[in-house]
């Protein structure tokens, strides 16, 4: 004959749901610092991306921030 699951007391419960919020906490810890090198990897594949067309027009990151600086106090005006 099957026996029947044990009613747990209300402080197993109360354990039980504390034990489940630090998991879910610390999983998200972890899920943050995955979001974090994700973002950073995305970054720096944009990063080299914009230094390979920069090298391929031969121009500078001096030159370019100069240009910007340039047009936008053009626009500023």
């Amino acid at each position: 004959m099957p026996r029947g699951r044990k009613n747990k007391s209300l402080d197993e419960r109360i354990q039980d749901t504390q034990q489940s919020i630090y998991n879910l906490e610390v999983r998200t810890q972890e899920l943050y610092e995955e979001l974090e090198e994700l973002l950073r990897q995305k970054k720096n594949e944009e990063l080299e991306k914009l230094s390979d067309a920069l090298e391929e027009a031969g121009v500078s990151v001096d030159e370019v921030l100069a240009q910007l600086k340039t047009d936008v106090q053009e626009n500023i005006a």
